[in-house]
């Protein structure tokens, strides 16, 4: 599935939403200039940034400060990214080198926190202080997200319920944001606002699950297979695993030779059960989208639907 041909009707504003991302990082001086010159902040799908140009498209809005949104979430995104990468110890990310490969953990601390406030400092140059309200209320939620993680890190006997709370916050929140930001710019009404909050929500589930079974089965995804289990996470495959095969599995999750624990995820059907709770947040965001007329935006999103639900990376 092509996601630049899904993302041409608003090819354009990525386009500008690049160059302010650019801008944002590289009119810096000596280290940090070197240091941002390793972060790729105009590579990546930007699915966040097609989401909210999506859905403006779809209500007829051409809000002209929408790629400065947008670039502010996506290099918020980055720096979760580049704290993610330090808490993993992960070498590469999608097929290259992380930061903190190159720099070490304590430069990428820095180059994450410079992000961060890059990526403030663009939503709070806005008039309106709604969409930046919005971000840090996402921001919040993340944080939540990460630590209910990592308290659960290594838990064997995590629940699907703890573990939809964990991606909810920490993958879907921002997700929510995004399609909060439009909400705002297409209605701003309290009814409008929590139904795009639902939509995002449903959405980042979808992306998140995906993921998930990504990290089991693809040869795509630019990391190891089985990274999340490397790294602590229960994700909620291992959860359902657990729950089927009703014995002590933890040998399974530690042995370096990972064969017996893949049978065993085919054997009991895991990824037919995940793609379940991924078709029930599909049909709910499909049915959001039905709402609208139908116009190339639509069509777009309805695609960007399949490409999140069915991707190889």
């Amino acid at each position: 599935m092509n996601l630049k041909l899904i993302q041409k009707p608003v090819a354009d504003t990525l386009i500008q939403t690049d160059q302010i991302l650019k801008n944002a990082v590289g009119n810096n001086a000596g280290f940090v200039k070197e240091v941002a010159g390793f972060i790729p902040v105009t590579k990546g799908k930007k699915i966040r940034s097609t989401l909210l140009f999506l859905l403006l498209g779809m209500s007829d809005k051409k809000f002209e400060l929408s790629p400065t949104i947008a670039a502010s979430v996506e290099l918020f995104h980055i720096s979760s990214l580049i704290h993610d990468d330090i808490l993993d110890s992960a070498e590469q990310r999608r097929g290259a080198t992380t930061l903190n490969h190159n720099f070490g953990n304590l430069i990428s601390v820095l180059g994450g926190d410079f992000l961060f406030i890059s990526s403030l400092e663009l939503m709070n140059s806005l008039a309106d202080k709604n969409f930046l309200s919005i971000l840090i209320s996402s921001t919040k939620k993340m944080i939540e997200g990460q630590l209910l993680e990592i308290q659960n890190n290594f838990n064997f006997d995590s629940k699907e319920k703890i573990y939809m709370e964990i991606i909810e916050k920490k993958t879907s929140a921002l997700f929510a944001g995004v399609t909060m930001m439009a909400s705002h710019i297409i209605d701003g009404s309290e009814e409008s606002l929590k139904e795009y909050y639902e939509f995002g929500i449903n959405f980042g589930n979808i992306f998140q699950l995906s993921d998930d079974l990504l990290d089991i089965f693809s040869d795509k995804s630019g990391k190891d297979r089985f990274r999340d289990l490397q790294e602590g996470k229960i994700t909620l495959p291992y959860i359902i695993l657990k729950e089927r095969y009703g014995e002590r599995i933890e040998d399974l999750f530690s042995a370096e030779d990972k064969d017996e624990l893949l049978r065993k995820i085919e054997e009991y059907d895991v990824e037919t059960e995940v793609n379940k709770r991924v078709d029930y947040y599909y049909e709910k965001c499909i049915d959001f989208v039905k709402k609208f007329k139908q116009s190339q935006y639509s069509e777009s999103l309805f695609r960007l639907l399949d490409f999140i639900k069915k991707r190889e990376f």
